[in-house]
């Protein structure tokens, strides 16, 4: 299962690579026809992918879904983990539209200019992959240890009193809770459809 990561990961960083290192060498100002094009590129590479994960889980390929899943523990296969992973996507790209205002909100804070934002974006990226693996890594070595639970518990706690609706939303607020709201909604479905119990990200929860 361990070349599985590391040929995962490896495509991964190629993708990167191509992306800043060929098709965006050069630095210019994109266009809405190309930002368009780029996204239904990601979008539809991430979509043809289940296509992939559906014919591993359901031939059982290199010995992928031979065991029950994690979540559930139920065994899978390729169109149970075809719906997940289609959940897990839409729900994560829900979530990453906030991003959109974020970022939009700290380019114009730093006065970045058009043409590098691209290569600043591209950077920022990469170091919030490298940040979530680190914190992933950490959260499941802390997780054995249940009272950490409650830890967390109290910072979300906190963090909702101090910027929730104790403090008055603003727009950017607004549209992330109505994203996730929209996230749910869009799990609750699947489950009342396929009887599938989608796994949701550990915040969503």
């Amino acid at each position: 299962m361990i070349w599985l990561w590391i040929a995962f990961i490896s495509l991964i960083l190629v993708l990167l690579a191509l992306d800043l290192g060929v098709f965006n060498r050069k630095d210019h100002v994109f266009k809405m026809r190309e930002a368009l094009g780029w996204s239904a590129f990601w979008i539809g590479l991430g979509l043809l992918f289940s296509i992939v994960i559906y014919f591993c889980f359901q031939n059982h390929w290199l010995g992928i879904g031979l065991g029950n899943d994690p979540i559930d523990s139920d065994s899978i296969d390729g169109r149970d983990a075809v719906i997940k992973y289609l959940t897990g996507y839409v729900i994560e790209k829900s979530l990453s539209v906030d991003n959109i205002f974020v970022i939009a909100l700290i380019f114009a804070y730093l006065k970045i200019p058009a043409l590098y934002q691209h290569r600043v974006l591209f950077w920022g990226i990469v170091g919030a992959i490298l940040m979530r693996g680190l914190m992933i890594w950490a959260g499941a070595a802390l997780i054995q240890y249940h009272w950490i639970i409650y830890v967390f518990g109290g910072f979300l706690v906190f963090t909702g009193i101090k910027d929730g609706p104790f403090s008055g939303f603003n727009k950017l607020t607004r549209w992330k809770y109505a994203v996730g709201s929209v996230s749910l909604a869009w799990a609750f479905l699947v489950e009342r459809v396929t009887g599938i119990e989608p796994a949701l990200p550990a915040w969503e929860i």
